[in-house]
């Protein structure tokens, strides 16, 4: 029944389908799913890796390939639960590989040597930058990807979906299909391992 009202739901004059009705539509294989997916959550994903990598990053158009496809993926083989909805579960599937891309990034010692035109978290947006405002920016920026590259990934997510995403705790809880308690658990020693690396950096004259 759902399968057929995914088929209703993309006749002329129909309404949108819903989120429900695509991610069933997809893993019937109905020829409009895949781009009727792709244009519900790509300015999301877009999103997600502007606000982590930041504008001038050149693999990003390739990332929001990957990160769409990962989450067409899911949906067929049915890992998408829908507790939530497509755009924030891509959302997160984005966050998991903006993550690794900066672990990885870190791991072959060319993550700060890549070009950022802009800032790409808004936790060191400064307004009336001048040069000497701009080079702190950029250690600043420097330092805290540092930290999430190299502390605990899912404490480093934590930070991510809460503190750079805006996403509450009960949406934190929700998304990674963890208790609120635990949410807040991973989001306060993330910080606290953030700044603490951040501190040994800093102190070690490294940053």
């Amino acid at each position: 029944m759902l399968r057929q009202t995914a088929r209703l739901a993309v006749s002329e004059g129909a309404a949108e389908p819903t989120d429900g009705e695509l991610c069933a539509a997809l893993a019937a294989g109905q020829a409009f799913a895949a781009e009727a997916v792709y244009d519900r959550v790509e300015d999301a994903v877009d999103a997600v890796l502007l606000r982590l990598l930041g504008p001038g990053d050149s693999d990003r158009d390739d990332l929001t390939q990957v990160a769409i496809e990962r989450v067409m993926t899911t949906i067929i083989s049915g890992r998408f639960s829908q507790n939530c909805s497509l755009r924030s579960w891509a959302s997160v599937i984005t966050q998991h590989l903006a993550v690794d891309t900066i672990r990885a990034r870190a791991r072959e010692r060319r993550l700060f040597d890549r070009s950022i035109t802009k800032q790409p978290l808004d936790l060191v947006a400064a307004a009336n930058p001048t040069p000497e405002r701009a080079a702190d920016n950029r250690r600043r920026i420097e330092r805290l990807v540092g930290a999430l590259a190299n502390v605990n990934q899912r404490r480093a997510e934590a930070v991510i979906l809460h503190d750079i995403l805006g996403h509450d705790l009960a949406e934190m809880a929700r998304l990674t299909q963890v208790s609120v308690s635990a949410a807040q658990s991973r989001l306060v020693r993330g910080r606290r391992e953030v700044l603490d690396w951040i501190k040994t950096k800093e102190f070690d004259g490294h940053a």
